[in-house]
């Protein structure tokens, strides 16, 4: 009978033979468990979110601290601008020689200081109005129980309240219709002298227009602003300082 079985093959150049050294490696699974199914660490997702967490944290402090500092800083400069502007001295009053005054008045159309009587000092109720006053403007005689705020105003004060002024010491200048520049002049000088005892405002129940320098029972008018006169008037009449006052209450505020 013939031979059928078959030939065996010779290993080619690429195919191992039975005695080789080397055999196939088996190509690892990539399934479930291989390369492409691997599972993410789940410790470095946890500290991955902790360290994103932690730098939110520190975000959110460090936008807070810098919105106290300027919060802080704010606050300073608005102290700092108050502490200034109540710091600021008052402007001194300079005195008014004899013969500056002499030519102020003249310039003024002044004919100096009047005095008056004390026409009394009772207080009234908000609905009374005074029968004794003796001046225009007044310097003494009944008034109202409050006292006007010292400073300027744009506006005509309540006449009763500033002759309480006056009994406490204070130089009331009030004025009407005189230019703005002159306006402008009596401003400044009484700005720069806020907190003393002195008021500056308009008042329509002037006579005529002009100046009128008011002290308790001394009183001055002038046609035209001159400041040598109104610096003299306030230098004797305006506590504490004032030599020439007779204000009946000149510690009172």
């Amino acid at each position: 009978m013939a031979d059928t079985r078959k030939p065996k093959s010779k290993p080619g150049p690429n195919q191992p033979g039975r005695g080789s050294g080397t055999a196939a490696k088996p190509r690892p699974q990539e399934g479930r468990g291989g390369p492409r199914g691997r599972q993410p660490d789940k410790g470095k997702l946890a500290k991955g979110a902790a360290a994103r967490r932690l730098e939110e944290k520190r975000r959110r402090q460090r936008t807070l601290l810098w919105t106290a500092v300027a919060v802080v800083a704010l606050a300073a400069l608005i102290g700092l601008i108050v502490f200034q502007g109540r710091d600021t001295p008052q402007a001194e009053n300079q005195p008014v020689s004899a013969s500056a005054l002499e030519a102020g008045r003249k310039a003024a159309g002044s004919s100096g200081v009047k005095t008056f009587p004390n026409a009394g000092r009772n207080h009234l109720s908000g609905n009374q109005q005074p029968s004794n006053w003796n001046s225009n403007p007044p310097t003494s005689g009944d008034h109202l129980g409050t006292p006007q705020t010292p400073g300027v105003y744009d506006n005509d004060q309540d006449m009763r309240a500033l002759v309480h002024n006056m009994e406490h010491g204070y130089v009331v200048i009030v004025y009407k219709g005189i230019p703005a520049d002159q306006v402008d002049q009596l401003r400044s000088f009484a700005e720069a002298r806020g907190g003393s005892k002195l008021v500056l405002a308009p008042w329509s129940g002037l006579d005529s227009d002009g100046v009128a320098l008011a002290a308790w029972q001394h009183l001055e008018i002038l046609q035209r602003v001159n400041m040598d006169v109104v610096q003299a008037f306030v230098n004797d009449y305006m506590l504490p300082d004032g030599t020439k006052s007779v204000a009946p209450e000149p510690n009172a505020a």
